[in-house]
């Protein structure tokens, strides 16, 4: 959809304010409150970890009865648990002869939510967050130490170790900036940092930049998210391999269409159907705009593509299966678009934010649980990386600019192809 000026953008904003996504006023909470709403079903959900069989697919009409047996389970083992560690994230990849949640999830998933709890406003003032951070970072470090399977690459077939890698940097980096790490673990992280840089630069994609979890081609995905964290590592004073960081904006420019959807993986050479692309589109293009190579209209473009296409994505959430016909859309998306979308917004001139920033939260609003978390899986347990992802939608605007990316080659955003 071609997109001219800003008051055409923001009249479109507002038209997507539906009925449907509209609560009653006395209904919404404040983005403070859910945040620490947010954060005390974090806190109370934190577990050690037991290897448990996986999920396997069942008839719609039990899944309720499943879910209602596994949030009693997992109830039972957290209160049982002494010191608690860790928010696997939990999806249907499993690896080992007994089926258990990856490493790379367990301690990727754990890094999102410290990094959601650090946001809350109330944060230093609640021991019991702090506690939780404290035991998190001291599990995150363990495992990234000596777990054989999150060591540095080569990346080998359906490889989620790059989630550990990426988020755990992502969260020390801002721990430290922040001046949150516990005076224990300050050596160790230190000598963290430019570890999990080495496991980016052996994890990234050979021949073609960028990082993906499950192909050997670049994700939009996973490079996004890992190209944030490096910006943010080169602002800090850590050194790495520039090029890695050069070949894969190269890789999403060309995942890039003609329209401005990106392709799930590798090279787009032709159409990509927006709504199955709106999940990623956001920060494809942010990576690329904080590098010269994209600029604000198309920036604009790709946070308006969440909302135009949010009830493909809706369909989704909390289904079972991955990525269903016709437009390839995992529920494990759904966050995932919230958050990144959101982030996004916050780079748009000042007059898009605030009706943008107030149509995120309503459409938060609209899918928030009785509780005050949030969840975009079948599975109870994934409650918590999905309450995390939703409180760092709505923390976005409180958020620290990511630094941009200068290089020789950002003399000039590219053409469209």
């Amino acid at each position: 959809m071609p997109m001219r000026d800003s008051s055409l953008l923001l009249s479109f904003s507002l038209a997507l304010i539906t009925p449907a996504t509209i609560l009653a006023q006395r209904d919404r909470p404040s983005v403070d409150g859910a945040i620490t709403a947010g954060a005390n079903l974090l806190i109370a959900s934190q577990e050690n970890y037991v290897p448990d069989a996986p999920v396997p697919p069942m008839p719609d009409e039990k899944v309720p009865g499943w879910q209602e047996s596994e949030r009693e389970r997992l109830a039972k083992i957290r209160a049982e648990s002494g010191s608690k560690a860790e928010w696997p994230y939990q999806g249907v990849y499993r690896i080992a002869p007994d089926g258990r949640i990856p490493p790379g999830y367990r301690v990727g998933g754990t890094a999102i939510v410290c990094n959601a709890l650090c946001i809350d406003s109330k944060y230093s003032q609640n021991e019991a967050a702090r506690q939780s951070v404290e035991h998190a970072i001291g599990f995150m470090l363990d495992e990234l130490e000596s777990n054989e399977k999150l060591a540095p690459g080569p990346k080998e077939g359906y490889d989620v170790r790059g989630w550990a890698h990426t988020y755990a940097l992502d969260f020390l980096l801002f721990a430290k900036r922040h001046d949150l790490l516990p005076e224990k673990y300050t050596e160790r992280v230190e000598k963290m940092i430019p570890h999990l840089l080495e496991c980016l630069a052996a994890n990234e994609v050979k021949g073609q930049g960028g990082w993906n979890y499950a192909g050997n081609s670049l994700s939009p995905f996973m490079t996004g998210s890992t190209l944030l964290a490096l910006y943010q590592a080169r602002e800090m004073g850590y050194e790495f391999d520039h090029g890695m960081v050069e070949r894969a904006l190269d890789g999403l420019d060309a995942a890039r269409t003609k329209t401005g959807s990106f392709i799930y993986s590798g090279t787009a050479n032709g159409p990509v159907a927006m709504p199955g692309a709106c999940a990623r589109a956001a920060i494809a293009e942010l990576c690329l705009f904080l590098a010269g190579r994209s600029d604000e209209m198309r920036l604009r473009n790709a946070v308006y593509a969440f909302f135009a296409h949010y009830e493909d994505l809706l369909v989704r959430k909390s289904q079972q299966g991955t990525h269903v016909a016709p437009y390839g859309v995992a529920p494990y998306y759904f966050m995932y678009a919230h958050t990144y979308a959101a982030l996004a917004i916050e780079y748009l001139p000042r007059v898009d934010r605030q009706a943008l920033r107030k149509k995120m939260q309503e459409t938060l609003w609209s899918t928030r649980e009785a509780d005050g978390g949030w969840n975009d899986r079948i599975f109870p347990r994934s409650k918590s990386y999905s309450t995390a992802m939703a409180m760092l939608a709505l923390g976005a605007p409180r958020l620290d600019r990511i630094p941009e990316w200068k290089s020789v080659s950002a003399a000039a955003a590219p053409e469209g192809k």
